[in-house]
């Protein structure tokens, strides 16, 4: 509305000064002007209904993690308070991902109590590392990476005071345990804590990427583990769909603490990454299906191998063909 009125206040002062042939020539100028305004609105109209055919779609606000006021976390252990988690070990057959069950119980329970799972398991400030003099470590060395109230599956956990959660964990290369914590999240008090648990492997090559390289006809692969060159040699092994199978050697990256530049990244935000590989398949035959697994070979000889995984390589260059497009704001680390 205001960038009309100039417009108009402009075209009156216009008026005034000029002759009727300027005149005419400014009118044109101030009719393409008019035209290129109500198409950019109509574009603008165009994006604001496609946004309002969204109905579906909701936003996550704050991330609950994001909440806790981990900083002001304290260990006060009350020995009539218990959890317990089960298996023990997880991934025996493989399994990158399980179940895991806790029980537990609290004798002043609230509905403000929580469920922590830590990973790595030992959390206490024992354990803090040393960190610069600009940042003091809390009481808890660690963050939670999930969480979930203690009343989520008992409705009566407020006069029962106790519970019973299934949780599902992935491999994150290290030991988890689990923690109740009264006082809610402004106000966290540790008051039991689990017994440790962890996958049968926990440096096993996980989470593949693919990406495409930088010819069309290539493919890149990046995967997690926690095997270091000193320890192993990571590649893929790939080939066309029941064809023949070849290898690839594969990078190695990671970062540590210190590439962070302070607190919480270096204190309750740090998590080790494992080891970042990255290996190439190239030379692939358009709209063909290949399948590769990771594999890392130890000094020992022995392999340790990942699950079988599959993709269709892209088309020919210019060839018609429907593409999708996924988005991420941030993939974390993983």
């Amino acid at each position: 509305m205001h960038f009309a009125v100039v417009v108009i206040n402009l075209f009156l002062e216009v008026l005034e000064k000029v002759s009727f042939l300027q005149f005419c020539t400014c009118f044109d100028w101030f009719q393409s002007l008019f035209w290129g305004e109500l198409r950019v609105m109509l574009h603008l109209l165009v994006i604001l209904s496609t946004l309002l055919t969204f109905k579906g779609v909701t936003s996550h606000r704050v991330q609950a993690l994001s909440t806790i006021a981990i900083h002001k976390a304290v260990i006060a252990i009350d020995p009539k308070a218990s959890i317990k988690a089960s298996p023990s070990v997880l991934g025996l057959n493989g399994q990158q991902k399980e179940l895991v069950t806790l029980e537990y119980s609290i004798p002043n329970p609230s509905i403000e109590d929580w469920i922590g799972v830590f990973s790595p398991s030992n959390f206490s400030a024992s354990t803090c590392p040393p960190e610069n003099v600009t940042a003091t470590p809390p009481l808890l060395c660690t963050a939670p990476t999930k969480l979930q109230n203690a009343n989520f599956s008992n409705p009566r956990y407020k006069s029962t005071g106790k519970g019973l959660l299934t949780l599902q964990l992935i491999n994150q290369r290290s030991v988890f345990s689990f923690a109740v914590f009264s006082g809610g999240l402004l106000k966290p008090k540790s008051v039991a804590l689990s017994n440790a648990i962890s996958f049968a492997n926990p440096n096993a090559p996980l989470y593949p990427r693919l990406a495409q390289g930088k010819e069309w006809n290539e493919m890149t692969v990046t995967w997690t583990s926690g095997y270091g060159l000193e320890e192993a040699e990571p590649f893929i092994e790939w080939g066309p769909q029941g064809g023949e199978r070849r290898r690839s050697l594969a990078v190695t990256l990671t970062f540590d603490r210190n590439s962070m530049c302070g607190a919480p990244a270096r204190t309750v935000g740090w998590r080790d990454p494992g080891f970042i590989h990255t290996s190439f398949m190239k030379e692939l035959w358009p709209n063909s299906k290949y399948t590769y697994k990771l594999g890392h070979r130890l000094l020992n000889g022995q392999y340790i191998w990942s699950q079988t995984y599959q993709f269709k390589a892209s088309p020919y260059p210019g060839q018609n063909s429907a593409q999708g497009v996924v988005i991420f704001g941030d993939m974390g680390k993983v």
